[in-house]
C-alpha cells in the first residue's frame, strides 16, 4: 500500500541521533512490512522551535519513505497565535497540493493540528480512501483551557468553526485512534457515536537503545561531580504545560542531602529555570539531549517525574522512556498514567503543584530502598508488557491493513 501519514509536530528522523517519535516508528514498521510513505510535515521542528527547511521541502529520506515537508510560518510558544496561523497555513498548503499527488491507498492523519486533520479527512471521503484520525491533543478544548474562565464563552464563539471542524473529522473517519484512553473517549464524543473495532489505542511507546559503552561522553562529564548520588530526572519541554520549576521547590529542601536533580531538555521557560537553578548546587541543567544521551542519562537515574501546573488527562513521551530504564515514576497527570502507576506499583501520583507531595515521594522512595527495588522491577514488566515500541507499532501497522482491506472489500 501507499500510506500517508500526516503529522506536522515530531522532529524529523533527518539526523540519526535524534529519537525516533510515534510517527517515525509507525512509518519504520509500514516499510518493514512492504508498504511505501509518504510522510506530509512541517518545514519548522515544533519542538526545537527552528527552521528545518528553507522552503517547502520534498525528499527521500530511504528507500519506501518520503517527506513532504510544507512551510507556514515560526513561532516560538505552543499556545500562541502564531503557531495557529502556521497551522492554518499548512493545512491551506496540504488542500492545494494532495489532489496532484499519486492517491493514496489509506490515509493516518495525526491531531493536532485540528484543521489539518480535517483536510486530510475531507481529501480522503472526496477520493474514497480509508482514513484513520490519531489523537494526541484535544484541540482546539486545550486553547480554552489556557485562558481566564470568564473569556471562555467568548473564546467559544470565536472558535465556532473550528469546533464544528473537530466535529466533521470526528463522525468522518473511518477509524479513531490514539496514545491513551482518554483521549479516544474524547474523539468518540465528537463524533457521537460508540466505540467499535476500528477504534483503538496504541500507547506512544519507547524504542529501547542499547549502547555498548553505558554512558556518552557528555553525560560521563555531567555525571563526574554526581557519583553515588540519589538522581532524580526530568526530561522534556520547559513550557507551562510540563513546567518541571516545581523540582527547583523539591531541590531547595534537599540541598544538604545526597538527592540531586537533572532537568534535561530547552524551551521557553528555560531561561527563567536557569536563573532560579543557579542558586541551587544539587541541580543540573544540561540542554537538549540526543537519543544516545537521553539513553545515558536514564541508566544512570533513579526516578523519573512527570510535572504538570494544571489538572490534565495525559500519558507524556518521557513517561515510557523513565520505564524503558527501570525507573519508578512519580507523576501528577491524570488518566492512563495514573491509572498504571497505581494498578501495577511503578511510582506515585501526586497533585499538580503539591510541592510537598512531590517532596514526600521522592523522600519515601529515597529511604524505602525495598519498596525501590519492588518498584523498579515492576516498571520492567510494565515496560516489556505494554509500552515496548517494537510491539506497539508492529500492531498498529497491522491494524490499518485491515482497515484498509475492510474497506476495499465493502466499498
Amino acid at each position: 500500500m501507499n500510506v500517508w501519514l500526516i503529522q506536522i509536530g515530531e522532529t524529523l528522523p533527518i539526523d540519526p541521533k535524534i529519537r525516533r517519535l510515534r510517527t517515525t516508528l509507525l512509518a519504520e514498521k509500514l516499510l518493514e512490512r512492504g508498504h511505501t510513505v509518504l510522510w506530509w510535515a512541517s518545514a519548522f521542528d515544533h519542538l526545537q522551535k527552528q527552521w528545518v527547511f528553507n522552503k517547502e521541502t520534498e525528499l527521500e529520506l530511504k528507500e519506501g519513505l518520503r517527506i513532504k515537508a510544507l512551510k507556514g510560518i515560526e513561532y516560538t510558544k505552543n499556545v500562541s497565535l502564531k503557531r495557529f496561523i502556521d497551522h492554518r497555513i499548512i493545512a491551506k498548503r496540504f488542500k492545494r497540493l494532495a489532489s496532484r499527488m499519486p492517491k493514496p491507498d489509506v490515509v493516518i492523519a495525526s491531531m493536532p493540528s485540528h484543521d489539518l486533520a480535517y483536510e486530510a479527512v475531507t481529501f480522503a471521503k472526496n477520493n474514497n480512501v480509508p482514513v484513520l484520525v490519531d489523537i494526541r491533543d484535544p484541540w482546539p478544548d486545550i486553547f480554552i483551557n489556557c485562558i481566564p474562565s470568564y473569556l471562555q464563552k467568548l473564546a467559544k464563539i470565536i472558535l465556532h468553526k473550528d469546533f464544528q471542524m473537530v466535529k466533521k473529522t470526528m463522525q468522518n473517519a473511518d477509524g479513531l485512534l490514539s496514545m491513551m484512553n482518554t483521549l479516544l473517549i474524547w474523539g468518540l464524543g465528537y463524533a457521537g457515536r460508540e466505540r467499535t473495532w476500528k477504534d483503538r489505542v496504541f500507547y506512544l511507546g519507547y524504542k529501547r537503545i542499547m549502547q555498548s559503552d553505558g554512558k556518552s561522553n557528555r553525560i560521563s562529564e555531567l555525571l563526574n561531580n554526581l557519583n553515588n548520588k540519589f538522581i532524580v530526572t526530568f526530561i522534556g519541554t520547559f513550557a507551562s504545560y510540563h513546567n518541571p520549576s516545581i523540582l527547583l521547590d523539591c531541590a531547595k529542601r534537599f540541598v544538604n542531602s545526597n538527592i540531586c536533580f537533572i532537568l534535561a531538555g530547552d524551551g521557553e521557560l528555560f531561561p527563567v529555570i536557569k536563573d532560579k537553578a543557579s542558586f541551587l548546587n544539587n541541580v543540573v541543567l544540561p540542554g537538549w539531549l540526543n537519543q544516545d544521551e537521553i539513553t545515558s542519562l536514564l541508566q544512570h537515574s533513579h526516578l523519573g517525574v512527570c510535572p504538570t501546573s494544571q489538572v490534565a488527562d495525559f500519558f507524556p513521551n518521557k513517561s515510557f522512556s523513565y520505564l524503558s530504564e527501570g525507573l519508578p515514576i512519580i507523576s501528577a497527570f491524570q488518566g492512563d498514567l495514573r491509572d498504571i502507576i497505581e494498578k501495577h506499583q511503578i511510582g506515585f501520583y501526586y497533585s499538580p503543584n503539591d510541592v510537598d507531595g512531590l517532596t514526600n515521594c521522592i523522600k519515601k522512595l529515597y529511604d524505602d530502598r525495598n519498596l525501590y527495588k519492588k518498584m523498579s522491577e515492576n516498571t520492567h514488566t510494565v515496560f516489556n508488557e505494554i509500552c515496548d515500541a517494537d510491539k506497539i507499532y508492529d500492531e498498529y501497522a497491522r491494524h490499518i491493513e485491515i482497515v484498509a482491506d475492510d474497506y476495499n472489500q465493502t466499498k
